[in-house]
């Protein structure tokens, strides 16, 4: 079988696109034939450095949002025929779109070649995206959580089946160490015996890092041992140092920049992994860090509090609240016995309901069902 999919992004590697890896990893595995198509460069060669044919194109849209407005219609079109033609020579049986914008030119070109598409949305869509991109007219729409399922659902009715599956993680990887190597933290001049804060994101204000800084100088003047180290890069880090200075924590702060790998923080640096995102769809960072037997302390926002349940695997507070999240940051501090519970209830959930096993065999399964039910269709008309 043969399936083609689309991404449209920016030259990262984030959530969406290592679900995407992951996904790709799974199915080819499972004897399906994928076939990538993407702008994205890091994506594209993560996706080739794992045997995957790789195809380098632009995903032009058409997009009226306020002064936002993109009118590609010529290259739109020039797109559509030209996955239309590759579905015919390629002999590709499903089109598979990673998130909402693909499938406005999934939609037309599964339509004229009359092969099912599946759109996997990251991220809620206003009604206005929703029609845009016909999200509503896809055979099949995947949320990476119930709480995006239902503020998506409740903007406009989709004509196609619905269903949660969440990211998954590789529990074999991404697990905890009988003894830590204590050279990560020499190197980033962190105290041996620091409590150390940890998040692992963009740094963009969607990830609440300024609520991040702000609980952290609270919890400093009670705990000035306690150190906070921020992996990742972003348009907003000089920002962020800057009010790191101006809060006067800018030495118990660590910025560390744009990491290939954070296993190595989870395993080595972290006591407690933090996300104090504004809103987030379903992160894997929390399953990473679960994963790897480390609490969680986060924003409960959008699909977050279907990854960590509180006071069993980690902890939760009132989204943009950093005096709330302070507090939480306090009970955890004198507590080795309680982040300790804590993580280990997160890895055992991991290992049930967030592996990669898991999300691959349910992604496997949906193109099956999609491809079968196509076939009979044809068959039947």
């Amino acid at each position: 079988m043969n399936v083609l999919f689309l991404h449209s992004g920016g030259e990262w590697l984030r959530g969406s696109e290592n679900a995407l890896l992951v996904a790709l990893r799974g199915v080819r595995r499972a004897g399906i034939m994928p076939l990538l198509w993407s702008s994205n460069t890091e994506l594209l060669a993560a996706a080739h450095r794992e045997g995957i044919e790789t195809i380098r194109s632009s995903m032009p849209e058409i997009m009226i949002d306020g002064k936002h407005v993109r009118l590609q219609f010529f290259s739109w079109v020039a797109t559509i025929r030209r996955i239309w033609k590759l579905i015919g020579r390629r002999n590709i049986q499903l089109l598979y779109c990673n998130g909402g914008s693909t499938c406005q030119v999934g939609y037309y070109a599964a339509k004229l070649a009359r092969v099912p598409l599946i759109c996997h949305l990251h991220a809620p869509y206003n009604r206005r995206y929703v029609l845009l991109y016909r999200l509503h007219r896809a055979a099949k729409v995947i949320f990476v959580s119930r709480a995006i399922e239902k503020s998506t659902s409740q903007k406009q009715c989709f004509a196609g089946r619905c269903e949660v599956i969440y990211n998954g993680v590789d529990i074999h990887r991404f697990r905890p160490l009988r003894e830590r190597d204590h050279q990560w933290r020499e190197r980033l001049g962190l105290p041996g015996g620091a409590v150390v804060f940890g998040q692992v994101s963009s740094l963009i204000e969607r990830k609440g890092i300024d609520i991040l800084l702000r609980g952290f100088e609270l919890i400093s003047r009670q705990e000035p041992a306690a150190r906070l180290v921020i992996v990742g890069d972003g348009p907003q880090r000089r920002e962020y140092e800057l009010l790191a200075n101006k809060l006067g924590i800018q030495g118990r702060v660590v910025f560390t920049g744009n990491q290939i790998d954070p296993l190595p923080f989870y395993q080595h640096v972290f006591d407690v992994n933090v996300l104090a995102s504004r809103s987030d769809a379903f992160p894997l960072s929390l399953l990473e860090a679960s994963a790897c037997g480390l609490p969680n302390l986060a924003a409960s926002v959008d699909g977050i509090p279907e990854a960590v349940t509180d006071q069993v695997t980690g902890s939760l507070f009132a989204a943009g609240d950093h005096r709330m999240l302070a507090a939480k940051m306090v009970s955890l501090l004198p507590s080795p016995g309680l982040r300790r519970a804590l993580g280990e209830a997160g890895r055992q959930r991991a290992a049930r309901e967030f592996s990669m096993e898991h999300y691959c065999q349910s992604i496997e399964r949906i193109i099956v069902e999609e491809t079968t039910a196509s076939f009979v269709h044809k068959g039947n008309s």
